[in-house]
């Protein structure tokens, strides 16, 4: 595997090409988030392909912000195999039920990057399903500069805020955990892994792990987010190297709720047993 730690982005005019449905909904006054792979590519210098584009707006928008791209040229499709769960019984379902899938009519199904840097596909998705809100301002940065003027509406996480809300979807996704669908959860961990590679630099091939220690920047990261839930699933994923287990989820939200209701209550009562944890991590 190569690894490209001195990665550039491509140049702002190809960026500012890609980004015409984000400007379009902000032109209209439909603040949105970008997400995804161009997130990663484009604000986080992570080398990852382009595929189709996700943008986040909040949850009362998600159909308005629909019928502005279907303006001009986008239309709805069904969900394609792309978002399809791979056994069990989300299989042929998309991971996202209130997600809204659109088209390029310029493209053949057989050719979805023809257009590129357009997207061929552009995901639609509520900002609640990450655990963000457009009005928390100092959760984003701007694209202005390098991007001209026009780009100045959207909003591109912050590093933390993609950890996040990354980590805020796959421990409450749409679909419950109990019966999870995998195929999104999968896709943030690879997210979440191309970040933390890309911003620690492991001194590794890529197909060796990396040193099970905190190291500083690992180490500087954690201090860096701002949410409970991302302290701990960075830390366990850092802290042991390993992928963290759908039961793993169920037991800490259980514990989290726990804690939550006793603070309401005034109850002090010990779980009976501790949620899942990396020490260095709380």
């Amino acid at each position: 595997m190569g690894l490209f730690y001195e990665y550039k982005p491509p140049p702002a005019d190809e960026q500012h090409q890609r980004l015409i449905a984000l400007r379009q909904l902000t032109s209209r006054g439909i603040p949105c988030i970008l997400w995804g792979e161009d997130a990663l590519n484009y604000v986080h210098s992570v080398p990852t392909s382009l595929f189709d584009q996700q943008i986040l707006v909040p949850d009362e928008l998600l159909q308005s912000a629909s019928a502005v791209l279907q303006e001009g040229p986008y239309y709805p499709v069904p969900f394609t195999e792309h978002y399809f769960d791979y056994f069990g019984q989300h299989i042929g379902n998309s991971a996202f039920p209130l997600g809204i899938l659109l088209k390029h009519p310029g493209i053949p199904d057989n050719e979805p990057y023809k257009l590129d840097p357009l997207p061929g596909y552009i995901l639609l998705l509520p900002q609640s399903y990450f655990g963000l809100d457009v009005r928390s301002k100092e959760r984003f940065q701007s694209l202005v500069p390098p991007l001209p003027p026009s780009n100045a509406d959207i909003l591109a996480p912050k590093f933390n805020t993609l950890l996040e809300g990354l980590v805020a979807f796959n421990l409450n996704p749409p679909i419950p955990n109990e019966t999870p669908h995998a195929k999104a959860r999968v896709m943030n961990d690879i997210f979440i892994g191309y970040l933390l590679r890309y911003r620690v630099k492991y001194e590794d091939d890529g197909d060796t792990p990396p040193p099970k220690e905190i190291i500083p920047e690992e180490r500087a990261i954690l201090d860096e987010l701002q949410t409970e839930d991302a302290r701990w699933y960075i830390g366990v994923y850092v802290g042991e190297q390993r992928p963290l287990s759908y039961e793993e989820f169920i037991e800490y939200n259980r514990q989290k709720a726990l804690r939550s209701t006793n603070t309401v209550t005034g109850v002090v009562a010990v779980p009976p047993s501790a949620p899942p944890s990396f020490a260095d991590a709380t």
